[in-house]
């Protein structure tokens, strides 16, 4: 699809922006007028709507049928804030605008409104991403947010360690102390998995990998890549040391540590749809490259060259 093919429909094109950004405000503004100029129907996430002056709507009632795409201004984290508050079920695609520092997830990098005319006539593709429930045995918390990037769960107190036991679909993986443990979509292999050690696994493999965060060095806690149907689930076997769960860095709620606490983690049937210039791997690796990985162009060696 093409934003330009939205002139003249009733179908709308949806701006969501970071609020403590004014550079992410005021590209917000110019993009409004540049796309109502343009006959493109737009609302905006409702607690900007005056600030940018067109009509509002809740993120929560945007659905495909009428918003088939949502203008995220901002860095990854305005993503997996929209990502979470977007409806369950046929939900908007995300086109991801950075004005932040990295933004590895966002398609475009827009410096001012002359990237305006690309943004518009960009042919984009739809890329489907899965996210991941969870859900504490025994606290009855069964509306916890779904994680796109990955699930997190940490010690309450820095001075101590969890000690954990990991199964997967009931079967024990290992048992160790931890600082904590990432549960990671292939979306989220890049964010906090990455930095604490897990593989980057490409958006076209469906995969739930996990990875211990600061694993005592007896305990032989590996990162680990399983089937995207698997049921990952974490017990906390140290009574009275509580942890924390935090999904996407978005939410965080407290776990009372008790006999049998388990945190069990797998598959949503709700995914998230992002809207990409290239296809599939193509994508990827384009933005491993110019975001996450400059460090990684050495030049290349000067080899013999055989002699006339």
């Amino acid at each position: 699809m093409k934003l330009i093919d939205l002139a003249g429909s009733q179908r709308a094109v949806a701006i969501a922006s970071r609020l403590d950004s004014q550079k992410a405000i005021a590209i917000s503004k110019e993009l409004v007028t540049f796309l109502q100029e343009r006959k493109i129907k737009v609302y905006a996430e409702a607690r900007i709507a005056s600030i940018l002056g067109c009509l509002g709507r809740a993120l929560y009632e945007m659905t495909e049928d009428q918003v088939p795409v949502v203008l995220c201004i901002g860095g990854d984290g305005t993503i997996l804030r929209v990502a979470q508050k977007l409806p369950f079920k046929n939900m908007p695609a995300i086109l991801g605008i950075n004005v932040g520092a990295v933004g590895f997830m966002a398609e475009f990098d827009i410096p001012s409104k002359d990237s305006f005319p690309q943004l518009v006539s960009a042919n984009l593709i739809e890329e489907k991403c899965m996210r991941l429930s969870c859900h504490v045995d025994t606290q009855g918390q069964n509306h916890l947010p779904l994680a796109l990037n990955e699930v997190l769960i940490i010690t309450s107190r820095p001075s101590k360690a969890l000690s954990i036991t990991i199964r997967v679909d009931g079967q024990v993986y290992s048992s160790g102390y931890v600082d904590g443990v990432i549960v990671s979509t292939p979306t989220g292999s890049t964010a906090y998995a990455m930095s604490a050690g897990g593989a980057i696994v490409a958006p076209t493999i469906d995969a739930i990998q996990v990875v211990p965060v600061c694993p005592f060095a007896r305990s032989g806690l590996k990162p680990l890549i399983v089937n995207p149907e698997s049921a990952v689930e974490i017990e906390l076997l140290r009574p009275k040391l509580n942890a924390i769960i935090a999904i996407d860095g978005q939410f965080e709620t407290p776990v009372v540590a008790s006999a049998a606490t388990r945190i069990s983690i797998k598959r949503s049937g709700s995914i998230v749809k992002f809207l990409r210039t290239q296809a599939g791997e193509a994508s990827f690796f384009s933005r491993l490259n110019r975001k996450l990985l400059p460090g990684a162009k050495f030049p290349l060696p000067k080899h013999d060259q055989p002699e006339e």
